[in-house]
């Protein structure tokens, strides 16, 4: 993994903990990422944290102010799964990923569905990759992508 790679992972992961700490702590979108970048640069290493924090709130914020737009998306292609069912992780995952692909557009597609897969493989289940890369998949071809290869 590059140098660029890693910051953006680990903005990756500071957007996600930001976004399951919204969701499940309902805290106001202010709250939970102050929270999150608190804690985030209180660890070692925060000196070369500082360059994740601009790319993690933008994509925080864009999956946080366009919510009701990417659950839509989810809901259409999560066959048989509400999203009140979904675990929270895998909701979080799934809304950066869209957030990422669909509003910020600052990487390929490719490499949004592989950072989802590695989110989910470190953060949540086993059975998570093939979930949130079946969702992922089903939206993409709805809007006409298919990607050339995933992990």
């Amino acid at each position: 993994m590059t140098t660029k790679t890693m910051r953006r992972h680990d903005a990756r992961i500071m957007a996600l903990s930001a976004l399951f700490c919204w969701e499940v702590g309902k805290f106001s979108p202010e709250e939970a990422f102050s929270g999150v970048a608190r804690d985030f640069f209180d660890a070692p290493g925060a000196a070369d944290k500082v360059t994740h924090y601009n790319y993690a709130g933008k994509l925080f914020l864009a999956a946080v102010n366009n919510v009701s737009e990417i659950d839509n998306a989810i809901s259409r292609a999560s066959q048989g799964w509400p999203i009140s069912r979904m675990p929270r992780i895998d909701l979080s995952i799934l809304r950066l990923a869209l957030a990422e692909a669909n509003y910020l557009k600052e990487v390929p597609l490719e490499v949004v569905i592989d950072e989802a897969l590695e989110l989910s493989k470190e953060f949540s289940t086993h059975a998570s990759p093939r979930f949130v890369n079946g969702v992922l998949m089903g939206i993409f071809r709805e809007m006409g992508y298919v990607p050339k290869s995933t992990k």
